[in-house]
């Protein structure tokens, strides 16, 4: 039985791991704001591949204000008008469980703050239908793949979303206050 956006998204409520394929291949996300979920996800960190980050993705660009503290409006063009996979990393992340920012040398010690949170907008109709009805971002784990990683299997309830033929890697770039911009992966 395949499940539906509204029994994935009640999954994601319930603290569980989603496998989620969308225009970059394969995903695993979590409830961006369940220190428990977010805990999972990140203990699964060694399976994404070198030079990605832990990323929110978003439905759209009303979103992004959910999700960062300080933005220079060219954020919200950016955002909108990505024709091709974007992610963005923001000076400042909120509304994420803090222990996205946990040092991995200093276990249990969650900081006080936010720090740099990198955001993309989903290009997929049916991941933009998820968190339509999950009513907020999925905290991710790009793994940039057309198949899972065998180490991951039994860590997530359920895959979600359709496969592209080939996964199109996201341009990743930085994003200051001030409207600096630093291109990390063109």
């Amino acid at each position: 039985m395949t499940s539906n956006t509204r029994d994935i998204a009640y999954q994601l409520r319930q603290g569980q791991l989603i496998a989620l394929a969308d225009e970059t291949g394969w995903s695993l996300v979590a409830d961006p704001a369940n220190d428990k979920a977010v805990e999972a996800l990140l203990a699964l960190r060694s399976v994404m591949p070198a030079g990605l980050y832990p990323t929110v993705i978003i439905m759209n660009t009303d979103q992004l204000g959910m999700y960062v503290a300080k933005m220079p409006d060219v954020a919200y063009d950016l955002t909108e008008f990505a024709e091709d996979p974007l992610t963005v990393i923001y000076e400042q992340g909120k509304n994420v469980s803090l222990r996205l920012w946990a040092d991995e040398k200093q276990p249990g010690e969650i900081p006080a703050e936010a720090g740099e949170l990198a955001v993309r907008r989903s290009l997929s109709n049916d991941v933009q239908r998820l968190i339509g009805s999950f009513s907020r971002g999925l905290l991710s784990l790009p793994l940039e793949s057309l198949s899972l990683p065998p180490s991951v299997t039994g860590a997530f309830a359920e895959r979600f979303g359709t496969l592209p033929s080939t996964p199109k890697r996201p341009r990743i770039l930085w994003l200051a206050v001030n409207g600096g911009i630093k291109f990390i992966r063109k």
